[in-house]
């Protein structure tokens, strides 16, 4: 196994730790390597890492007839190179969530310069609808592109809860709608 692919196993496995999946297992063949994961809710989830230099709609299709037949609740597609444009569109369309091979394939948020990234619950937005007399799309901006964001696996229109630690200020913490 060359350096890269190693690199974007363990950058798989980070994401699935991040997002509360517990790896099950892991399966290797010529094409691609596959990683199997469940959380606590019994949800599942597929990580395909294919082999080819560039992945095209052809292994796309390949991979959604997997996903459709085995039932998956969530899949994500990481190449070790790069998309043909009509793959991504399709992966888009098909909720297969690719990441772009400048992805930094480590656990961000380990980083001590990295805030606590979390999802904000409805009771918290609510409360900051009413106490700012403001309304969701009006909150700070975080791009739907920025790797934290990735990483979490936030969807446009979600709320992120930044919690930023400081020896001299505290606690601070911040709220990010997620943005195109």
């Amino acid at each position: 196994m060359n350096g890269r692919k190693e690199r974007v196993i363990d950058g798989a496995k980070s994401i699935l730790s991040t997002r509360g999946f517990n790896v099950t297992s892991e399966v290797e063949k010529d094409e691609f390597y596959d990683i199997y994961g469940k959380d606590a809710n019994k949800k599942s989830i597929i990580v395909r890492i294919p082999t080819k230099e560039v992945v095209g709609v052809r292994e796309l299709r390949d991979y959604k007839e997997e996903i459709e037949k085995k039932g998956y609740d969530h899949a994500i597609l990481l190449a070790l190179n790069k998309y043909t444009h009509y793959a991504k569109r399709e992966a888009k369309a098909a909720g297969i969530e690719t990441f772009s091979i400048k992805f930094p394939f480590f656990n961000l948020f380990k980083h001590y310069l990295v805030p606590l990234h979390e999802f904000a619950t409805e009771e918290e937005i609510k409360e900051l609808e009413k106490r700012y007399s403001i309304f969701k799309y009006q909150l700070p901006k975080i791009s739907a592109e920025d790797p934290a964001v990735q990483l979490l696996g936030a969807k446009i229109g979600d709320v992120l809860k930044i919690i930023r630690r400081s020896p001299t200020a505290g606690e601070f913490i911040i709220f990010r709608a997620v943005v195109p």
